[in-house]
């Protein structure tokens, strides 16, 4: 049975800690996160199967991220005052149905435009999910609440797009997309049914008279934004040529690669913990940190190169940091913004993340690529010092914002 909770009592009300709630959100993240970059993980298998090059599996991932990056705003801002618990739900639905429709896909223009599809939907499911989750939590734990959702998409990396890529080795890439098309549906189910409702309050009168560009919140969500923008390309320029790097700058043997890749991603985990447990009590100072976290780690994979020890612990550190950074600048994001903004910088972080996804690959191809490598992580420093300048930026202009919200 559907729990109907007001608005204005989603949040406030929450003085329990929703785990469960939380946890059915943070398993769809997995599924969807999972998803994007499916075709990664059996280009082989499906390049065969489809009758076309690997080059047009890579487009499959290509045409995910360009469809959320067009879509995400303007769908999300079309349901903004739509039940976040529907919106949730049914973009679930879509993406499982999509899903599981490229699974019997006959061609691969059928493919193409059910990726599409899947992607407007988990588009709109990132836009809302951050916002609908914050209406569950009390304050006080939406550092902790939002590091559990954003979980899964760490989560995603190191066992989800994994073992989906053994299925599909073991009995086919089609049924890869049939177990998630079918746990995504159940998942959009129990959202609809089972989960707190939730509307988003419109706008109080003042804040319509002042114009949603004179929002006071925006000159701080601008800042974070063009941090995650650099965030995003330094990240995909150096993580695409990781392979590169190892064998030919760190001289480290391929055996040693895959070993290397999955403590990275146990690093992340340990990250999203991190978070867990700072963006409560130090929200902004931690995500300072983390920004400076970045670009030393970069840096030592730059000028350390021949060093192994020095490589291995750069890697652990990058891996803490990626998997730190998101809980915590939602977490910070959705303090600072507006009820009219919240939803806006939900959406417009998934879409400058993708914007990333999209650049940093070829910025890394272009400026050092498979033969050069740590020219790409001397770009990913370099990106990384501005992002951390603009993170302080933002850190200032929200402390600024919600004093003046605490003082009004």
């Amino acid at each position: 049975m559907t729990t109907t909770t007001p608005a204005t009592e989603a949040s406030a009300s929450s003085s329990r800690f929703p785990m469960r709630a939380l946890l059915i959100l943070s398993f769809a993240v997995l599924v969807t996160v999972t998803a994007e970059s499916l075709p990664a993980g059996m280009m082989p298998e499906m390049a065969a199967d489809l009758g076309v090059s690997s080059m047009q599996v890579g487009l499959l991932i290509s045409v995910w991220a360009l469809t959320v990056i067009v879509t995400s705003i303007p769908l999300s801002k079309a349901v903004s005052r739509v039940d976040r618990r529907l919106v949730v739900g049914v973009s679930l639905g879509l993406f499982a149905l999509a899903n599981l429709a490229t699974a019997l896909a006959p061609s691969y223009g059928f493919a193409f435009a059910m990726r599409i599809v899947a992607a407007t939907a988990h588009g709109v499911f990132w836009a809302v999910v951050i916002v609908y989750a914050s209406s569950l939590l009390a304050p006080s734990h939406l550092g902790r609440g939002l590091a559990i959702v954003t979980a899964g998409g760490t989560a995603a990396t190191v066992a989800g797009l994994p073992a989906a890529t053994l299925l599909a080795q073991a009995i086919g890439w089609r049924a890869a997309f049939v177990v998630l098309g079918g746990i995504a549906l159940v998942i959009g189910v129990i959202v609809v049914r089972g989960m707190p409702r939730y509307v988003p309050a419109a706008a109080a009168p003042e804040d319509r008279a002042r114009g949603f560009w004179r929002d006071p919140s925006l000159p701080a969500l601008a800042a974070f934004g063009a941090a995650a923008v650099l965030i995003a390309v330094a990240q995909f320029a150096s993580f695409t040529y990781i392979r590169p790097y190892l064998e030919v700058s760190a001289m480290i043997g391929a055996e040693w690669a895959a070993a290397l890749l999955f403590a990275y991603g146990l690093a992340g985990m340990v990250g999203v913990v991190a978070a867990g447990l700072l963006a409560d009590r130090f929200p902004r100072g931690s995500l300072v940190a983390i920004l400076a976290a970045f670009a030393v780690a970069f840096t030592v994979l730059t000028v350390a190169a021949g060093a192994v020890a020095a490589v291995v612990g750069a890697l652990l550190v990058w891996g803490f940091a990626i998997g730190a950074l998101f809980p915590l600048l939602q977490t910070t994001l959705m303090r600072i913004a507006t009820e009219r903004t919240r939803t806006l910088a939900s959406a417009g972080i998934v879409v400058l993340f993708n914007v990333g996804i999209a650049v940093g690959p070829w910025l890394g191809g272009v400026v050092g690529g498979e033969t050069a490598p740590t020219v790409i992580t001397a770009v990913s420093a370099s990106a990384m010092v501005v992002a951390a300048v603009f993170g302080v930026v933002g850190v200032m202009l929200a402390k600024a914002r919600l004093a003046a919200s605490a003082r009004g």
